[in-house]
């Protein structure tokens, strides 16, 4: 894998072939230790730059997912339930997934007189975007005394390195209150999108997260439902650490890796660890999507240069309102950190040409996912076609949410059978849709056309490796209609598919 690393940086032909060979390993349950420690040590000896040029590379479509993406937590255990609802409302309004703390939740229904999935049924009735459950344990919501639940952030505003809690009062739970409403725990979960592990016990930080034996509960009862897992982990010394925790999250099976930076970044060298521990996630992360629960300023700026795409942000009073985006001596409780997260992602996102995921772009998402049905088989992650996932982590995500089951009028890949009904199929774009019509309806031939050639290129080779024969139309619409029976428009955004209908006769999916 060592060359196939430093080939990528200059071949995306070679960047494809690591992704392919990770996953297959993933998949197969062969990705063992030493090949996260030759993953980790061949991007450590690359420059700083490489690092980041590294990282983005295995962002971009098919190898991982090129959006960048925001999570709101806009729960405290201070608030109301009305304050909470709001914020919530407001956040689904924006079009962010909501990410929820469980305990905040039941420290709610405790004030209110209800029970904790009370609340979370309050929350799932008044939103659509995805819901992301973290601090979550076997026995439902986790619950921790006032002196954890209502957390100054100390060890973020004070800075690294982190020596354990600066007052001494992490990890206690309040097991019996846990235990009360244990009965409710499987609900929580068909009420989630994703819900996230926490493995910074097997990196020695047991004060700091539940033991890795409850995490495999949970991460196991997600995957019974269906839903997405997200694994949670330190850099610490930016080398052994890490490759603890990304060990820990493999055996976890988990679909997006979340990386821990702040005071819980203890590298020498804290920019380069953090680059590398973003361009290493993408490698290695199974569901192509790799996000920050905690950063500084630099770290939220540098990741994101480096692959990099979600960012957590919160509330005012909720912990990740002040654990992303602030500095040293910033970082407090009661920060507001949506508005700042979202300047530092746009201005970083201008420089390398991404786009944020905002409610319009979750709608595409969740009418592209309404589109790959077919014979009663759902065609998105984890779907394969040869060694590629059909979409990424974002895509079981948004088919667990409220929004996948709004109305909707478009085609199914059943339907458009019927309309095709032709040996010879243009697609119009191709990314995932073009994937589900070739793989689905196996036209003998498939004439693609998008404007960006990488996406072409990859689409096509993917596409030949796997039995079908696809040809490439160098972003050029009027070869693909001329050279196919009948020709679709892959795109689920309205006011392109008018623009591409103004020009050419082709089918539409909506």
């Amino acid at each position: 894998m060592k060359e196939l690393i430093k080939n990528s940086l200059n071949d995306l032909d070679s960047a494809m072939e690591l992704r392919e060979l990770v996953i297959n390993k993933i998949n197969n349950q062969k990705l063992t230790e030493s090949d996260i420690i030759e993953i980790v040590d061949t991007v450590d000896d690359l420059s700083f730059e490489d690092t980041q040029k590294l990282g983005s590379i295995f962002r971009k479509f098919p190898l991982g997912c090129d959006l960048l993406e925001i999570g709101v937590g806009p729960c405290s255990s201070s608030l109301t339930l009305p304050q909470f609802i709001e914020n919530c409302v407001f956040t689904d309004h924006m079009g962010f997934p909501i990410h929820l703390c469980g305990y905040a939740l039941a420290d709610i229904a405790e004030k209110e007189g209800m029970s904790p999935i009370a609340v979370m049924n309050e929350v799932y009735n008044n939103v659509e975007v995805p819901l992301d459950l973290d601090h979550f344990g076997r026995f439902g919501p986790m619950r921790f005394p006032k002196e954890i639940s209502h957390c100054m952030g100390d060890c973020y505003y004070n800075g690294p390195p982190y020596k354990g809690c600066p007052r001494d009062r992490i990890h206690k739970r309040l097991i019996t209150k846990e235990r009360e409403y244990s009965n409710e725990f499987g609900e929580w979960i068909k009420k989630s999108a994703t819900v996230c592990v926490n493995v910074v016990e097997e990196q020695g930080g047991g004060d700091h997260g539940a033991d890795i034996s409850e995490m495999e509960d949970v991460a196991k009862a997600a995957q019974k439902f269906g839903r997405g897992v997200e694994g949670i982990f330190h850099i610490g010394d930016g080398y052994e650490d890490l490759i603890t925790g990304l060990k820990a999250c493999n055996d976890l099976d988990v679909d997006v890796l979340v990386i821990e930076g702040g005071p819980f970044n203890r590298s020498k060298d804290r920019l380069k660890d953090f680059a590398k521990s973003v361009a290493v996630s993408r490698i290695l992360v199974k569901g192509g999507v790799v996000a920050t629960n905690g950063a500084y300023e630099d770290e939220c700026r540098v990741g994101l240069r480096s692959g990099l795409n979600v960012i957590l942000s919160g509330f005012s009073g909720n912990h990740h309102g002040y654990m992303c985006g602030y500095n040293i001596k910033e970082a407090r409780r009661n920060n507001f950190g949506l508005p700042r997260v979202l300047k530092i992602m746009k201005e970083e996102a201008e420089k390398i040409n991404i786009c944020i995921a905002n409610r319009e772009l979750l709608k595409v998402l969740a009418r592209s996912s309404r589109f790959l049905n077919y014979k009663e088989n759902h065609l998105v992650y984890p779907s394969m076609i040869g060694d590629y996932f059909i979409g990424d982590a974002h895509w079981v995500s948004i088919t667990n949410s409220k929004m996948y089951n709004a109305p909707y009028f478009g085609k199914t890949l059943d339907s458009l059978e019927e309309e095709l009904n032709c040996d010879k199929v243009g697609v119009l774009g191709g990314r995932y849709i073009s994937w589900g019509i070739a793989d689905a309806l196996k036209p003998e031939e498939l004439y693609v056309s998008d404007v960006d050639p990488w996406v072409e290129h990859a689409t096509v080779k993917i596409l030949n490796d796997n039995g079908i024969n696809a040809y490439a139309c160098n972003g050029t619409d009027k070869k693909a209609l001329e050279s196919a029976d009948k020709t679709v428009i892959t795109t689920m955004i309205p006011e392109i598919v008018l623009r591409i209908k103004n020009k050419f006769d082709a089918v539409s999916l909506l």
